[in-house]
């Protein structure tokens, strides 16, 4: 085995994966799969700036080079362009992009690297123009986009020019088969409404799609395209003469995940949560096995309860060490003002009790870097796929120099949890 200390980068190719760990060292590798990105700015068309905003899909190899396609608006008139190109990411997470647009001119951009390689800031400055903007990572898992990857309710903000200035905020409610409701206010040119609307919606295999909205402002289309794994939306107004683009970003509120929760064969784990607000909660639990399927808990006496705590009150629910092993893991989403955490024990004859304790994972987190400690520990991990399709987990080692000393995957199936000793997965024995 190693008799070493490591670093273990794992990139969590699938929506909702966690595992607990540190902020991983910025590198190309970081910038892997597909990005949609959003810049707004102005170009040098004349004697007078005009506006531009550019919506765009860029494919990273993690090797430092892209690909992908734009739609862009200047002062209403738009474009298309093919994009390839190189990147360096350094470090500190900073970055530099070349992009050739349209086989031809190529343009230089500077980056930084954000949450881990799920987003870049991009900025652009020359002669011609300057634009700024940010791309997100389309989805982390291996599955095509449809309609009902981006379902539920979204708060948006729209602005730019098109007949003046312009500018929308509001609601829009997809209900996961292509059909919307929006409510909003608009601001055209100091003209202030209220525009209550409906509209319809297609999202292709790649995340990108259309939009038809039709209110008192009469039909408005855009080009958009679902990210952050139907968390956000980038749209651009289609409309001819606008130069209009925004975001819209859910307004649920994302589960919570304890990745290993286990009883019996020396284990015990706890769910402690405290209630910091001035009212009184009420939430669910719910405890899934490990092939997705509800996981009984004993001393629940069912796969799920519901955790009721007073104003700046703390609950717990503990397993006992009773029987066989049994494990899964626990989901719960936390209402504003509630903080939780776990806590794993193990006691085994002869050799003094081990207890841990883990704080909650977003089931949003995609990825996570710990250190390896494999001279005097062994190291082991939970990996859970709340989502609802299957996918892969790569896992990178890295030695203390930086150096890549192994590389395995872990395939998930929906909704499924693995737990595995680093040194057992293929790939990473030595």
């Amino acid at each position: 085995m190693y008799q070493r200390i490591a670093s273990v980068f794992v990139l969590l190719t699938g929506f909702g994966i966690s595992l607990h760990a540190q902020s991983p060292a910025c590198n190309n590798s970081l910038l892997t799969g597909t990005y949609f990105y959003l810049l707004t700015g102005a170009i040098a068309t004349g004697a007078q700036p005009a506006p531009y905003v550019e919506l765009g899909k860029l494919i990273s190899d993690g090797q430092g080079n892209v690909s992908g396609h734009s739609t862009a608006s200047i002062n209403g008139a738009f474009s298309t362009y093919s994009l390839s190109g190189t990147y360096a990411v350094q470090g500190n997470c900073t970055g530099s992009m070349a992009l050739t647009v349209n086989s031809s001119a190529t343009s230089t951009f500077a980056f930084e690297v954000v949450r881990a390689g799920d987003g870049i800031l991009i900025s652009f400055s020359g002669s011609g123009g300057v634009a700024v903007g940010q791309a997100y990572r389309a989805s982390t898992g291996s599955a095509p986009c449809t309609n009902g990857s981006w379902v539920g309710s979204y708060g948006f903000l729209l602005s730019g020019v098109s007949g003046g200035a312009f500018s929308e905020e509001g609601q829009v409610i997809s209900d996961g088969n292509g059909n919307l409701s929006v409510t909003s206010v608009a601001n055209s040119n100091g003209a202030v409404l209220q525009v209550p609307g409906s509209g319809t919606y297609s999202l292709a295999a790649d995340c990108s799609g259309t939009v038809l909205v039709t209110s008192q402002l009469g039909n408005n289309g855009y080009i958009f395209a679902a990210v952050q794994n139907g968390q956000a939306a980038l749209f651009l107004s289609t409309n001819t003469g606008a130069t209009v683009s925004g975001i819209a970003q859910s307004q649920s509120l994302v589960p919570s995940v304890l990745p290993q929760f286990v009883s019996g064969g020396g284990w015990y784990s706890a769910l402690y949560f405290t209630n910091t607000g001035s009212s009184a909660v009420s939430f669910p639990v719910n405890f899934i096995g490990d092939d997705g399927t509800p996981l009984i808990v004993p001393v629940v006496g069912s796969s799920s309860t519901v955790v009721n705590i007073a104003p700046n009150g703390t609950a717990a629910i503990q397993t006992a060490n009773i029987g066989p092993v049994s494990q899964g893991y626990a989901s719960v989403t936390l209402p504003v003002g509630v903080v939780g955490y776990g806590v794993f024990h193990l006691s085994n004859p002869g050799v003094p009790d081990q207890e841990a304790v883990v704080p909650l994972s977003s089931a949003s987190s995609t990825i996570s870097t710990l250190t390896w400690d494999d001279t005097n520990f062994v190291t082991s991990v939970g990996i859970v796929n709340p989502s609802n399709v299957p996918t892969t987990v790569s896992i990178l080692l890295r030695d203390s120099g930086g150096d890549t000393i192994g590389t395995s995957s872990v395939f998930l199936p929906a909704k499924n949890k693995t737990e595995a000793v680093l040194r057992n997965l293929p790939g990473l024995a030595g």
